[in-house]
């Protein structure tokens, strides 16, 4: 009979672990599509992770920012978990902050709640990535890059579009993890701003690895920015050898020297 006991309470000790330890998969929803109608209302649609646990319950936000502004929208909505696959897209209508032309950031904020074992909650809270989009059926002008290369230096450019304006832009150059924080030269077009950097004393024939950098936070009292890196191959061109006829053969200097002999004939005599 004790041994029973003994059983009976080392089987409700592992379940009551069992539960403390249980694991939760979980993962933000991602925006999937944001489509702009003739510049005055959007919709905006997204997809949960189908491996995620499925929660509780579910407090979803989606919170729409005017860019370089601080006009805000947001939307929430509580609900089952099981029921969030029901509630996929948001159509946005509201001529107090939609603006032609203007630039806007949405994200999704997403708070799940689990209930498990006897009277036990877990919460977890994230967002999605946010998404840049503008009021227009015209393309959002991208960020550029170009690259100038010698035997011995390199100037890269980094271009960004003026039409995207940001509250704080970062934009920067490395090369083989050598980095340069100042350009030596910053101007601009009609469309871009443009930081120039150089890397000299480099070696001819070389492979370089080169890293761009833009980060742009578009709205100065949220934390959200976007930040890029992009990574190329670049190479050095051959150092160009000029003649020398100390170096050259006695054939070749014979023939060096018949052609500057005739050369110098030809348009001075």
């Amino acid at each position: 009979m004790p041994f029973i006991w003994i059983f009976i309470v080392i089987l409700t000790t592992i379940l009551i672990n069992s539960v403390r330890l249980q694991t939760f998969t979980w993962s933000a929803p991602f925006i999937q599509t944001i489509d702009v109608y003739n510049e005055s209302a959007v919709n905006i649609s997204w997809r949960y992770d189908t491996s995620e646990t499925e929660p509780s319950f579910v407090l979803l936000s989606v919170i729409l920012y005017k860019s370089n502004t601080n006009s805000v929208y947001s939307y929430s909505r509580f609900m089952n978990g099981k029921d969030r696959f029901n509630y996929t897209s948001l159509m946005i209508v509201d001529n107090n902050i939609l603006k032609g032309n203007a630039y806007y950031l949405v994200v999704l904020e997403y708070n799940t709640t689990y209930n498990y074992g006897t009277n036990r909650t877990l919460t977890l809270w994230g967002h999605s990535r946010f998404e840049l989009f503008k009021m227009a059926t015209t393309p959002i002008p991208s960020k550029q890059k170009s690259v100038k290369v010698t035997s011995n230096s390199a100037i890269i450019s980094t271009m960004w579009p003026k039409e995207i304006s940001c509250f704080k832009l970062e934009m920067n150059a490395e090369l083989n993890n050598m980095n340069t924080t100042l350009p030596i030269e910053t101007v601009s077009n009609e469309t871009y701003w443009i930081n120039n950097y150089r890397f000299e004393n480099l070696s001819s024939e070389t492979n370089y690895r080169l890293v761009t950098k833009f980060k742009c936070k578009y709205v100065s009292n949220v934390e959200y920015s976007t930040s890029v890196d992009y990574t190329e191959g670049i190479r050095t061109l051959k150092q160009e050898d000029k003649p020398n006829s100390a170096n050259l053969s006695s054939e070749q200097r014979f023939w060096f020297f018949l052609c500057n002999f005739l050369l110098f004939n030809l348009f001075f005599i």
